[in-house]
């Protein structure tokens, strides 16, 4: 059903395209679009192989929303059709080969300061605000791109993942890491780790946005962890006790994000570009896609018949706007509908799974619905902009493969979820049910087995209803029930 949505979309846009005078430029790319759903089948059958008893749904709600996004991010700009196209299979190639390896997982969480590690050396790689130019009133968001050559990439897709996994492994680990008089409190302990870490991140890469991000993904687990035993040697603590602790570093972290946007000119420059984005030197993107926006009205101007090329950046942080402006507020609230069941598919995963798997599944899931929520709300200026991609659908390598790492997690563990349920109810499902036919009491043949004196007469003598006692003990006579009395 996903790959029949991408084709006709990418059918009507192609159409759209050419009404536009751009004659063969989107059809020159359908053999990579057919590389695209290749590449999508071979990964339904790797997921059949490595993870038979897996949610279904998931993996189809991916592929839509991946090939959404590549009809899109091509029909903006057609040279993007290659590279794209690799990019895409990567993701699927990062997803089967985490589901290979997902028998390594365990190791991961026994080390979470090596995953810790590398997620901060990969949050350290983009670029840094020094760059930014807030002269003027300009605002020029910070990229965190790294340049490898002609290939850029986005490396805090992968760190947020770095962030998961070891704010998981803490929580079975805290007695290797902390003093036994602190274990009992290890929830408010990571949490305020977690705030300096994301304050770091701001001031380092200048973008509130995925402060925020790396701050829920380290916090998330901590709040859950508890609700299942995770470790024998981990002491249960309330959930009310869990949550007046993360309350307070979520609000000491809120205050800290205000007093540095008040201290630092690039965060206060994000913070006055929010609120009135016509300030700047030049039209703003922000500016540029709500204009999109508004001439899509309800159905859409139609695909391929937009204008987004006078949307900077339009492939990667703003192809919402692209979306909603072709396909109307009706295809934004279709795509608002695929991200919200695919939350929901993962928040069953974490439902039905167990212990530290449950904290896994969890926050990768939340972790997922963040971002695309502050994306299209950055989009919609309901909240700050910021610069990540919108997942599985803008264009952006690593992101992209970071998120199909968190989806092949989702499907392993609700792998090792179905499998138990099967096991469990194996035993009764193989049980044949054995039908034993009434034997008459005077039968003869069945003397051995029939009943003897007293269980003879027990049965043979109907059990006397019991009569409900009167109100009044003077009274010989019951009360008469109503006739709706049970």
């Amino acid at each position: 059903m996903a790959s029949v949505v991408v084709c006709a979309a990418f059918a009507v846009a192609g159409i759209g395209v050419s009404r536009n005078g751009d004659m063969g430029s989107l059809w020159d790319t359908a053999v990579w679009l057919g590389i695209v759903l290749l590449g999508a089948a071979a990964t339904r059958v790797a997921i059949r192989r490595w993870a038979p008893n897996s949610n279904e749904i998931l993996f189809g709600v991916v592929g839509l929303l991946i090939g959404i996004g590549w009809v899109f991010v091509v029909r903006i700009d057609p040279a993007l059709a290659q590279g794209h196209t690799f990019a895409v299979l990567a993701g699927f190639a990062a997803l089967v080969g985490t589901l290979v390896a997902m028998a390594r997982l365990d190791w991961f969480m026994q080390h979470p300061g090596a995953c810790g590690l590398i997620a901060a050396v990969l949050a350290g790689l983009g670029s840094f605000a020094s760059g930014i130019d807030v002269s003027g009133g300009a605002y020029d968001p910070a990229r965190q791109w790294l340049s490898l050559g002609s290939l850029n990439v986005q490396p805090y897709g992968v760190a947020k993942l770095g962030v998961i996994l070891a704010a998981c492994g803490l929580t079975v680990t805290a007695p290797r890491w902390l003093p036994a008089r602190l274990v009992p409190h290890r929830h408010a302990v990571g949490a305020i780790v977690a705030a300096v870490g994301a304050w770091t991140l701001l001031l380092a890469q200048g973008d509130l946005s995925s402060s925020v991000l790396i701050f829920a993904a380290a916090w998330l687990p901590l709040w859950l962890d508890g609700d299942d035993l995770v470790g024998s040697e981990l002491p249960t603590v309330a959930r009310s006790t869990r949550t007046r602790a993360l309350g307070g570093v979520i609000a000491t972290y809120g205050v800290g994000v205000i007093v540095l946007a008040s201290v630092y000119d690039w965060l206060s420059a994000q913070m006055r570009h929010w609120q009135d984005p016509w300030t700047v030197g030049e039209v703003a993107s922000t500016v540029e896609a709500a204009f999109a926006i508004s001439a899509g009205g309800i159905s859409g101007v139609g695909p391929g018949l937009g204008a987004p090329q006078r949307i900077a950046a339009v492939h990667s942080d703003f192809v919402f706007a692209v979306i909603t402006e072709e396909l109307g507020i009706l295809g934004g609230a279709a795509l608002l509908a695929a991200f919200m069941l695919l939350i929901g598919v993962g928040a069953g995963i974490a439902q039905r799974a167990r212990n530290t798997h449950r904290l896994l599944a969890a926050t990768a899931t939340a972790v997922i619905g963040l971002q695309a929520l502050a994306t299209i709300a950055g989009v919609l200026r309901l909240l700050p902009h910021t610069v990540g991609a919108l997942p599985f659908v803008a264009h952006g390598p690593v992101a992209l493969v970071g998120n199909c790492i968190a989806v092949a997690m989702l499907l392993a563990i609700s792998d090792v979820s179905g499998s138990l349920r099967l096991e469990q109810s194996a035993p009764r499902a193989s049980e044949p049910t054995q039908l034993r036919m009434p034997r008459r009491l005077d039968d003869d043949s069945a003397a051995g087995d029939a009943p003897t004196g007293e269980l003879r007469a027990a049965i043979a003598k109907p059990a006397r209803r019991r009569r409900r006692p009167a109100s009044d003990p003077s009274q010989g006579e019951p009360q008469q029930l109503p006739l709706g009395d049970p």
